[in-house]
Formats: structure tokens, C-alpha cells, sequence
């Protein structure tokens, strides 16, 4: 049965935003030609993603940067349609930004100019940047849901209805990528039942010339990747092989790792997208990218290209304050999420996903609450991978989880460990001896605090497990009777996870391990 709209639950970061869910109802008659074209792009949000957290800041530091910042913000449609004129962006405050929520669109702009253009993935995103702290959520593109003024259909047809449309629904003078990413910014603010405050959208080319810009990706693939049927662009295919291991990826091949769909899942397809998100935050800073004045004039000139969004980033206190963030914002705070079968029951008709609402709910409030607190009651661990072996904190992690344990996304140790060490951060004796009786771990394997040696804690985390290379392979099975605890209700759920899901959320072999 497919999700209702769920009733509102929090509060958006600018009243407008709110008020605009009270605007009359337009009677519009829209129609699109869906097109069935295998391999639309869906990473390519994941730049715009970076380019927030990361790379606004080089606008200030160039003379273009009022007429650059001016073509990449875009009016928002909603508002004008609310308001029934043109109505000026609202600006974030400028100093101690509020928290907000900003949706990510990749668009493939390189099919039939005279069709509109898709968007499959998307992601939100919730920042607060007074905690230094965002959560990402991956939606796929196959889940039906309602699409305003339209009904239920799979949410990856909402942008082309919002393009094609723009003007019936928001009124004249509305640019059709305006229209398609606000059409898609209702519909997930009725699927998931929360407000979005903004939205962002980049096109295909233009994430490969970002990537290229910043000198390449390097991620650590878990397992190879297969792909006999990767699409082409005269809409044939090919073979795509990625091994695994560390890889240096250029900007195509990186498009082409997180936009595979035949070597794995929908789901697989998330999880690789959000990795390589975090991969082009890490990649800008060890780049010193922000700072390097030689590639500035080539990053301006890609994005004036290819980026637009909402953001009030034309006003520079804003980007100043998005910077200040940007730089400060640790890869470690950065949780990542995923509407997927291991943590949202589902009922799939032919193609069509229908999500059960409940779960979704609980998914999201997790998203929005941010890392657990010292007072929430909950203990939090994170895996951290010091025996070498690509995916395998990912696989402890989902191991825990399933016993009913609160785990945070796994990570890499910063150097091997021979021996599997349980380092309490919070001094909580209790909670670190029953995870050595559970991993049948000895006293001496257990540390009552970090010393030198160990990897600094990220800001929520009780017990850290850094799993060695003694570690044993039953630590990466779930068990059959793995107990399933009643869920509590949303408000008192962590975000670091529950019994039911943990917050990788990532198919077996497809882990954010780095």
C-alpha cells in the first residue's frame, strides 16, 4: 500500500517554508512521455552535495564571484507560487546557522534535447551547522509515492513533470529546471514529512569536470564490480570492470562505478554513491582545493556551468558561514542513510516499490536527530577496520545491529591492528564488558581509555571496536535467531541506529569502509 502524507512533524528552519504547504490547491492537468532509457546518471548529486560542504567558499576569493554566485542561485518556484509573484529568497541567518534541510538532484542533461531531462537518485540532506554535523538520505528512484497535483507514481517522474510543467503549476516565467526541482522538493516533503528548505541540482557532465578539477577520487572498493550491460551513449551497452582494492578514479570512471545498475541492486547503487561523496569531501581537503588559487577560475567556470540551487549563496555572510562549516566538518560526522529493505518493509509490485510508511518514519527521524547524545540513554559503537580487509567493518557493524546494538557508520582504523580492541571513550563498564562477552573477547583486549595510539573519537560515540587481524569470521554472519526488539517510538529513537537497522544501511559487500 502506498505511503499517505504523513502529517507534519517538524519545523522548517524559515516560517515561508512552512507556510507555503498551506497554499491553495491548483487544478492542473499534467502529462508527461516517461522515457525508459536505462542508465540516467544518479551519483552526479553527490558533487553538489560536496560543492555545499566543501567548495563554496572559493567564490569569495575571486573577483567574478557576485556574477558567478547570481547565475548558480536560482528563485525558488514554490514561494513565487505561494505568494502569487516573484518573491526574493530568504536568507539563511548569518551568523550560527540554523539547521536545514537541502535536497540534491543529479540530472542527465545529455539525452534528446526535446525531452525533459530525469533525475533517478536523490538525496537529502540535513545540516546543522552549529553541531558540525549532517546526515544523508538515499531515496530510490523506483519508490512510489504522490507527486503533487499529479498522484501516485515512482518519484523519479517528478522532475520531468516539474520541467515539462513548470508554468501550469508555479506560474509564468518559471524555468522548467526550476519547476522540475521544486515539484520533486513537494513530493519529498510529502513522502518523508518534513520540510525542504532548499534545493540543488547538477548535471551529468558536470560532475565528471569536477572530479577531473580536483585531481581524481581515491576509494577502496570492497568487491570487484561486473557490469556486462553498462549504457552507452548512442543507448547501446558495454562492459564495465571495476576490481577491488584501491582505486584512483578519474571524473568518467567514477560516474560510471556509482551509475552501474546491472553488476548489483538499486540499494548496492546508494551506498556507492554516497561513498563517493565522501571520498570528494576527503579529496577537497587533502587537496587543499579551497585553497589552491590555480584552480579556482576552472572550478568558477564548471560550476556557472553546471550547478544551480536555492541557497541564498550570493549573500557572503552565508558562504562565509557555509565555509566556516565546510572546513570544520569532519567525514566521521557525516551519517549516511538509505531507504532500503533492511530497514524499511516494502511491497514490490513489478517494478514499483511501495514503502511501508511506518518504517520510513523512523528512518527519517533518525536522519533528523542527529548523532546520539551522552543523555539519550543509548550507548553508541562504531567499527573501525584495522585488519586490511576492504568491507569487513562494515559487515561487523551490521552484525552488531542485528544483535540490538546502536552502531554508527564503521570507518578504518589509522593503522593495523593485530589484536581486536574494545576502547571505551565514556567510561561505561557495563556496556564495553557485554560487548566482549558477546564477541567472546578477553579483559585484556579491553581498554577503559584511548591512549596515544588510538584513532580520536567522532562527537556521539561511546565504545569504538577496532576489529584486528585476529578477528573471526562468525563476527561477520547474522544469526538466524538474532533477537528483534519492539522498536521504540520515533521521538525516542537515536539516529545512530537500532535493533532493526543500522545506519549504513549498505547490501552485503557494499560498506562505506575507506
Amino acid at each position: 500500500m502506498a505511503s499517505a502524507p504523513p502529517p507534519r512533524s517538524y519545523r522548517s528552519a524559515r516560517d515561508r517554508v512552512a507556510q507555503r504547504r498551506a497554499r491553495n490547491q491548483r487544478a492542473a492537468a499534467i502529462s508527461t512521455s516517461r522515457r525508459t532509457r536505462s542508465g540516467c546518471s544518479s551519483i552526479i548529486a553527490g558533487s553538489i552535495a560536496a560543492l555545499l560542504l566543501t567548495s563554496l567558499v572559493i567564490f569569495v576569493l575571486t573577483s567574478f564571484a557576485t556574477r558567478t554566485l547570481d547565475t548558480i542561485q536560482q528563485a525558488d518556484p514554490r514561494l513565487q507560487a505561494e505568494s502569487g509573484s516573484t518573491a526574493e529568497q530568504e536568507d539563511l541567518p548569518r551568523e550560527d546557522l540554523e539547521p536545514f534541510t537541502i535536497l540534491l538532484l543529479g540530472v542527465d542533461t545529455r539525452d534528446d534535447e526535446s525531452a525533459a531531462p530525469r533525475s533517478d537518485t536523490l538525496i537529502v540532506v540535513h545540516v546543522d551547522p552549529q553541531e558540525k554535523w549532517a546526515s544523508m538520505l538515499s531515496i530510490p528512484r523506483d519508490s512510489v509515492v504522490e507527486i503533487p497535483y499529479v498522484g501516485y507514481q515512482k518519484i523519479n517522474a517528478a522532475y520531468p513533470i516539474g520541467y515539462l510543467d513548470a508554468e501550469a503549476i508555479y506560474g509564468q516565467g518559471t524555468a522548467p529546471a526550476a519547476g522540475g526541482a521544486a515539484l520533486v522538493a513537494e513530493t519529498v516533503e510529502r513522502f518523508l514529512g518534513i520540510p525542504v528548505d532548499y534545493t540543488a541540482q547538477v548535471d551529468f557532465l558536470g560532475f565528471e569536470r569536477l572530479i577531473d578539477i580536483m585531481g581524481g577520487l581515491v576509494i577502496d572498493v570492497p568487491k570487484p564490480l561486473l557490469d556486462a550491460e553498462y549504457p552507452t551513449e548512442n543507448f547501446g551497452f558495454e562492459r564495465l570492470y571495476i576490481p577491488a582494492g584501491l582505486q584512483v578514479f578519474n571524473g568518467e570512471t567514477a560516474l560510471r562505478y556509482a551509475r552501474s545498475r546491472h553488476s548489483d541492486s538499486d540499494f548496492d547503487r546508494s551506498c556507492r554513491q554516497q561513498r563517493v561523496l565522501r571520498a570528494m569531501l576527503r579529496q577537497a581537503r587533502s587537496q587543499d582545493v579551497l585553497d589552491q588559487a590555480t584552480r579556482l577560475p576552472d572550478l568558477v567556470k564548471n560550476l556557472e556551468r553546471s550547478v544551480s540551487t536555492t541557497l541564498p549563496i550570493s549573500e557572503l555572510g552565508v558562504l562565509y558561514s557555509l565555509a566556516d562549516f565546510a572546513r570544520s566538518l569532519n567525514t566521521d560526522s557525516i551519517i549516511q542513510m538509505s531507504i532500503n529493505p533492511d530497514n524499511v518493509r516494502m511491497n514490490v509490485q513489478g517494478s514499483d516499490i511501495y514503502w511501508d510508511e511506518y518504517d520510513v518514519q523512523r528512518l527519517v527521524s533518525r536522519m533528523m536527530a542527529g548523532p546520539a547524545t551522552d543523555d539519550d540513554g543509548v550507548v553508541t559503537i562504531q567499527v573501525k577496520n584495522g585488519a586490511g580487509v576492504g568491507g569487513l567493518a562494515g559487515q561487523v557493524t551490521r552484525v552488531l545491529a542485528s544483535e540490538g546494538q546502536a552502531m554508527l557508520t564503521p570507518a578504518d582504523a589509522p593503522r593495523r591492528y593485530t589484536r581486536t580492541t574494545i576502547i571505551d571513550y565514556t567510561g561505561n563498564v557495563a556496556a564495553r564488558e557485554q560487548l566482549a562477552e558477546l564477541l567472546g573477547l578477553p579483559q585484556s583486549q579491553i581498554r577503559s581509555a584511548p591512549d596515544e595510539t588510538d584513532p580520536p573519537a567522532q562527537n556521539g560515540v561511546d565504545l569504538v571496536l577496532v576489529v584486528g587481524e585476529d578477528y573471526d569470521d562468525a563476527w561477520t554472519v547474522v544469526r538466524p535467531n538474532a533477537p528483534t526488539p519492539e522498536p521504540p517510538p520515533p521521538a525516542a529513537l537515536p539516529v545512530a541506529g537500532d535493533s532493526e537497522s543500522d545506519l549504513p544501511n549498505l547490501p552485503e559487500g557494499c560498506s562505506p569502509d575507506f
